[in-house]
């Protein structure tokens, strides 16, 4: 079996869900450690190897590394947007298969036309949390809020083109003259 990397945009993919997002009662630093333990525990087989990259502003910026899950910080004044783009240029067509979690298109768009696949952030945490994980109080009326983030007609066009794409050639609009 061939083995995979998920690299997830951890803020974009943490800001997404009711489940993983700080507010009352969840700080950011427990957040990201609820998207760690996520993924080490619950996400794919033991084929699969998580890179989860934050923008250094809001964390320690210090690297780490659990079990099958590496934790990378940007650098100011790079974004986390950037790392992924450079781990994707340094890692497709590598001995793994190289997957990126976001909803940011640009991302997505860099990392299809790399050769890597791409999984949108709100399918990828629909298939994560399931039922599994529910918090206590939930089922009283508030099930909307659980639901992910329901894309435009506009986001859904542009998903679809990168999806249908595989990276072979960059849209018309993007092409040069």
């Amino acid at each position: 079996m061939e083995s995979r990397l998920v690299i997830v945009d951890g803020y974009n993919l943490i800001l997404r869900s009711p489940r993983l997002r700080p507010g009352p009662g969840r700080s950011l630093e427990e957040s990201r450690a609820m998207l760690v333990s996520l993924l080490s525990w619950m996400m794919g087989g033991n084929d699969a190897r998580f890179i989860i990259v934050f923008d250094g502003a809001e964390g320690s910026g210090r690297d780490e590394l659990t079990g099958r899950v590496q934790v990378r910080w940007s650098k100011l004044p790079e974004k986390a947007d950037d790392v992924i783009r450079r781990i994707v240029e340094q890692r497709v067509g590598g001995d793994e298969r190289l997957t990126v979690v976001t909803a940011d298109i640009e991302v997505a768009r860099h990392a299809r036309a790399e050769g890597a696949d791409v999984s949108l952030a709100d399918l990828f945490l629909a298939s994560a949390l399931g039922d599994i994980g529910r918090e206590s109080g939930e089922g009283t009326g508030d099930e909307a809020s659980d639901k992910p983030v329901q894309l435009s007609k506009k986001e859904l066009a542009e998903w679809a083109e990168i999806f249908t794409r595989r990276g072979s050639s960059p849209p018309a609009d993007e092409a040069e003259p």
